[in-house]
């Protein structure tokens, strides 16, 4: 097991687009690598496949159980090529504001993976020197090997903190000017998606990334890690994919865990494009993502509406996850316009300008989850009757989702594909 983890001092420094870099660059080297996200996110691994051969794993300390589920997670992903890690906000940003449990940097220490900083310093001077000095006090001997200095303003800016970063004895492994190629859009929950974007083809972000980091020294920490027999961590998960499960992917709905996708046989499909779902399915998923950018053609698409809801009256097991419940509401309302969905669920859905009940979460049946939305059911407070669900930092709880019969909606994210789970949704 080896790899390297790409960090930052805080959100929105560029690790995102940093990690595309890279693996764009090993991919046209012919280096094969394993991408993972810290923490639970769906946008930004996306982008790592888009500059790589294979789905980019999650890391997560309280959706996968503790460290023995992340560590068996990344020694089985690891055993044929490196990693690399996609860390979250700053190193030491995790569940505890008094430690940094849960955090990139204790991924690090599980792992034995060295750290990286991707250092944002488009007006930054020499004080940036002090500060850097202090995340490497506060790491440890070791455990931050290097910096990549991103948005510098010309070759004077990048000498001169060269120099400010010299005495500190960490090498500079990179220095990216500031270019349109790599100042990819945002929006509410983070980058624009890479399923919509025009971003960057992958030889475009390759060639940049071999013109202004240091891709061989970066390669060689890759090769950094423990070593482990996977016999000591538990056995390879099942391959066996029984059931047949059609699964909303598109533009707008693509927020999924590849370990939910692992155990079954998937049928994607458009709500978007399709006119028909798949056909000899067991069960029907829609998962998160961007229901509210694509609402009018979504509502327009009142065939493929009209199949889901007769799905569901004959009984198909459904399960919608955050977009996914937007769907099947009534009604999504944005801007002073609302859009009819599929009125499975009592009650609209309206956008609002702030988060919804962020953060991780724990329902009445044990399930682990987290909240990551900027809209509310408004039929949940006379109608909710899934579980109750507590916020884990707070303890607070409500009453959350909807079931009835066959169908399962929440704006929970969970890794639902765990069997117990399974017998409880699909």
């Amino acid at each position: 097991m080896s790899g390297l983890i790409l960090g930052g001092l805080h959100s929105s420094s560029g690790k995102t687009v940093v990690t595309s870099m890279l693996l764009a660059a090993f991919a046209k080297q012919g280096r094969r690598v394993q991408p993972f996200k810290a923490g639970p996110d769906f946008i930004d691994p996306a982008f790592h496949s888009l500059f790589c051969d294979r789905p980019s794993r999650n890391l997560d300390f309280w959706l996968m159980g503790g460290e023995r589920a992340v560590k068996a997670e990344a020694l089985l992903y690891t055993r044929a090529c490196p990693g690399i890690i996609e860390g979250v906000m700053g190193i030491f940003d995790g569940w505890s504001p008094l430690s940094d449990s849960e955090s990139t940097m204790h991924l690090a220490r599980l792992l034995h993976w060295p750290i990286v900083l991707v250092v944002p310093c488009a007006k930054a001077g020499r004080s940036l020197a002090a500060a850097l000095r202090g995340f490497i006090a506060e790491a440890g001997e070791g455990r931050i090997v290097g910096v990549i200095l991103n948005q510098v303003s010309g070759d004077s800016h990048r000498d001169y903190l060269e120099q400010a970063i010299k005495p500190l004895g960490i090498p500079v492994l990179g220095a990216l000017p500031q270019d349109s190629l790599i100042e990819w859009p945002e929006r509410h929950l983070g980058l624009q998606a890479a399923q919509e974007g025009d971003f960057p083809l992958a030889d475009d972000l390759a060639k940049f990334a071999l013109e202004h980091l240091d891709v061989e020294a970066l390669w060689k920490l890759t090769q950094s890690g423990e070593s482990g027999r996977f016999s000591e961590l538990g056995k390879p998960k099942s391959e066996q994919r029984s059931l047949r499960v059609a699964v909303a992917r598109d533009e707008a709905f693509h927020f999924y865990y590849p370990a939910n996708l692992d155990a079954l046989q998937v049928l994607p499909f458009s709500p978007l494009h399709d006119k028909v779902l798949p056909e000899k399915i067991d069960a029907v998923v829609f998962g998160g993502g961007f229901p509210e950018v694509f609402a009018e053609e979504l509502s327009a698409n009142r065939a493929l509406m009209a199949e889901v809801v007769a799905a569901a009256e004959s009984g198909l097991p459904m399960l919608a996850e955050c977009g996914g419940l937007m769907y099947l509401s009534e009604a999504l309302g944005m801007e002073g316009q609302s859009f009819p969905m599929c009125g499975l669920l009592p009650g609209a859905v309206e956008m609002t300008k702030s988060l919804q009940n962020f953060g991780y979460c724990e329902s009445s049946s044990g399930v682990k989850g987290h909240e990551f939305h900027y809209s509310r059911w408004l039929g949940e407070e006379q109608n909710a009757n899934a579980w109750q669900v507590a916020k884990r930092r707070t303890g607070s709880s409500r009453e959350e989702g909807f079931r009835i019969h066959n169908i399962q909606a929440t704006y929970v994210h969970s890794l639902w594909a765990e069997e117990r789970l399974m017998k409880k949704t699909l």
